[in-house]
C-alpha cells in the first residue's frame, strides 16, 4: 500500500485536523453534493431552463457546441466532484474540482450573459455558498495536498502496465 492509501503523513509534526472538523467536512460535502445532484437533471436532460442558459452562453461566446456538449461536460464534472467529496483521501480533490467548476460559473454569472437576476440569482448564490464551503474543506484538509500531488505524480503503481 502506498503512503497515500494508508493515510500516513499529514501536517508537520504529525498533527491531524480535529475529528469534529473532519466530520464537518463531510457534512459540508453532503450539502455541496446535494446542490450538484439537484441540478444534474438540468445538465443531462433537455430542459427549457437549462437550454436557455446555455443558449445564452452559446450566443455570447459564438461557439456552436456550448449546448449540449458544455452542458454535458459541466454535469459530468459536477458528478465526479460529488463522488470524490465522499472518498477519504480524495475529498480534497473533490473540493478543488468544486472550487474550479463553481468559480468559472460565478464568473460567467457576473461577466457573461447569465446574470444574477431572478432564478439565475438563486443559482449564483448557491454557487457562491458551495464555493466558500469547498474552500473550507480545502483549508481543513490542506495538509493532504502535498501527499495527493505526490501520489498522482510519482506513484509508480499508477503507471504500471497490468
Amino acid at each position: 500500500m502506498t503512503d497515500f492509501e494508508t493515510g500516513n503523513g499529514g501536517l508537520a509534526g504529525g498533527r491531524q485536523p480535529h475529528k469534529l472538523l473532519v466530520a464537518a467536512c463531510y457534512v459540508v460535502a453532503i450539502f455541496i453534493a446535494y446542490t450538484f445532484v439537484k441540478y444534474l437533471y438540468f445538465k443531462f436532460v433537455p430542459n427549457p431552463d437549462a437550454n436557455s442558459i446555455f443558449r445564452d452562453l452559446e450566443t455570447w461566446t459564438g461557439i456552436a457546441w456550448v449546448n449540449p456538449y458544455f452542458r454535458f461536460f459541466t454535469g459530468g464534472v459536477e458528478l465526479v466532484a460529488s463522488i470524490l467529496l465522499f472518498i477519504p483521501g480524495l475529498q480534497i480533490l473533490g473540493a478543488l474540482l468544486t472550487v474550479g467548476t463553481l468559480t468559472s460559473a460565478i464568473l460567467l454569472h457576473l461577466v457573461g450573459p447569465i446574470g444574477i437576476e431572478g432564478a439565475r440569482g438563486d443559482l449564483f448564490m448557491e454557487a457562491v455558498i458551495c464555493t466558500v464551503l469547498a474552500c473550507g474543506i480545502i483549508f481543513v484538509r490542506r495538509h493532504e495536498i502535498p501527499r495527493l500531488i505526490r501520489f498522482l505524480l510519482l506513484d509508480p503503481s499508477l503507471y504500471r502496465l497490468r
